[in-house]
């Protein structure tokens, strides 16, 4: 578990630490990382680096606080382009998302840090989806609930955030690990996000709404005249 002192460091040096893991990584996979190399490339020594971390483990935390926070940044600022439509801002930041962790070199690094299929590729995902779950909450206030089909209490958007976490980490872990193409990732999530989406919406305001509407008109029409 990362330590609070480590928090409580400088932003500068929190950085210099962080670049300092980066680059171990990008030089070996985690069961290889060297953490003499760490502390040397921070300026900081081995007993302040015990200081900050209790082992090696702790640096899955480092590296996905860094992506929480660049996610973070993004679905803040998105959520607020859509006005709160979680579902519209959702699609857009895991398409973002999905073509960022398709790039040679993120696929590389990740790989470098949780070698193989394992459960240390889920892991890391795992612990990305457990901090996106304490940023969702925070959240709640600037999403707009008034279309939901069910109530908006705090309980109910939680379980809404953990399944659409659900299916944003199968997606990610089977483009990163799986190899399967992005374009088909980026469909199959958007197919279950717009299920999720009509499911969670009052039926006026659902995707095929408007067109069950013109249909259910045209079936009580059809069968009025016939009985005329």
């Amino acid at each position: 578990m990362i330590k609070q002192t480590f928090y409580n460091l400088p932003e500068t040096k929190r950085g210099r630490i962080y670049q300092a893991i980066k680059t171990e990584f990008d030089r070996v996979p985690l069961d290889k990382i060297s953490i003499n190399s760490i502390i040397k490339e921070a300026n900081i020594s081995r007993g302040s680096f015990y200081q900050y971390f209790d082992d090696k483990g702790d640096l899955y935390d480092i590296f996905a606080d860094r992506i929480m926070d660049s996610i973070k940044e993004c679905f803040t600022t998105t959520l607020v382009k859509y006005k709160g439509d979680i579902f519209a801002t959702m699609e857009e930041v895991m398409t973002l998302h999905f073509k960022k962790v398709n790039q040679p070199k993120a696929k590389n690094q990740m790989k470098k840090f949780v070698p193989g299929v394992s459960v240390n590729a889920k892991s890391i995902l795992d612990r990305i989806c457990e901090r996106s779950i304490t940023y969702f909450n925070e959240l709640t206030p600037n999403i707009d609930t008034r279309k939901f089909a069910f109530g908006n209490s705090q309980e109910d958007i939680r379980i809404l955030f953990e399944m659409l976490l659900s299916i944003s980490k199968n997606a990610i872990f089977e483009v990163l690990f799986m190899d399967k193409e992005v374009d088909k990732c980026i469909e199959a999530f958007n197919k279950k996000l717009r299920i999720i989406k009509n499911g969670c919406l009052k039926k006026e305001y659902r995707e095929d709404w408007f067109w069950f509407s013109v249909y259910s008109i045209f079936q009580r029409f059809k069968y009025i005249y016939r009985f005329k």
